[in-house]
Formats: C-alpha cells, sequence, structure tokens
C-alpha cells in the first residue's frame, strides 16, 4: 500500500477484525503512525521493503501517516462492525 511518498489506496473501509498489509517495495523508508491509538493497531515501525501487517478489531475511523514523509503521506481506514 505504498507508492514512492503515498499510500495507496489513501483511504479504504473494511470490516472489523480485518488485517491489512502494507506493502512497500520502493527502497525508501516509510512507516505507518497512527494519530490517536484508542481502538488503532499498534503502529507500524520504519521498513524500506517487504510487508507490514495490523488487525482492525476495533469499529471507527482511522486517520495515520507516515512520520518520516509527514502529513503529505497521510491516508485513513473506516472500520464497520
Amino acid at each position: 500500500m505504498t507508492s514512492s511518498n503515498t499510500f495507496n489506496p489513501s483511504s479504504l473501509s473494511i470490516s472489523k477484525n480485518t488485517t491489512l498489509t502494507w506493502n512497500n517495495s520502493t527502497g525508501t523508508t516509510h512507516n505507518v503512525t497512527f494519530d490517536a491509538t484508542t481502538g488503532a493497531p499498534g503502529n507500524l515501525s520504519d521498513f524500506s521493503s517487504g510487508t507490514k501487517t495490523a488487525t482492525f478489531a476495533t469499529a471507527g475511523t482511522f486517520n495515520y501517516h507516515c512520520t518520516i514523509h509527514g502529513s503529505s503521506m497521510s491516508g485513513t481506514i473506516t472500520v464497520t462492525n
């Protein structure tokens, strides 16, 4: 779900208990940091290749960004019951 310095798609709707995979094949280091921690899965540490996963067990809207690239590299996950 990373493409250069953007998340693609930047917005996604999923059902509760879905596991998402972020794939980084760019060679550029990124991370996934959730803006609010209540109900969000844990933040995903820096990675420049490969995949990272997170399971969304709580319904809600979760905004996230890459702390390396700032708000220009951000996204939203909407989790429904």
